[in-house]
């Protein structure tokens, strides 16, 4: 799954959200994003310098990237 990340949404909602539709759940009913990711950089992608980005972690049993752009892609 790719979608670019609305600007008035933070990106760790963005995140939860995306892998819960995968798993057809609420985002509240995923593990912990705090346990694999810190949520304050991850917000803070956009502004990150380009040697950080992509950035790249494992959640829920999915690889999640986020990049400068906003573009956000979960896969399995």
């Amino acid at each position: 799954m790719k979608r670019t990340v609305d600007q008035s949404t933070a990106v760790h909602v963005a995140v939860r959200e995306a892998v819960a539709t995968l798993e057809d759940c609420h985002p509240t009913q995923l593990g912990n994003l705090s346990l694999v990711v810190d949520g304050e950089r991850l917000d803070a992608v956009l502004d990150a310098p380009p040697e950080e980005l992509p950035m790249l972690f494992q959640y829920c049993g999915y690889t999640v990237s986020v990049d400068d752009t906003g573009t956000l892609c979960v896969e399995n």
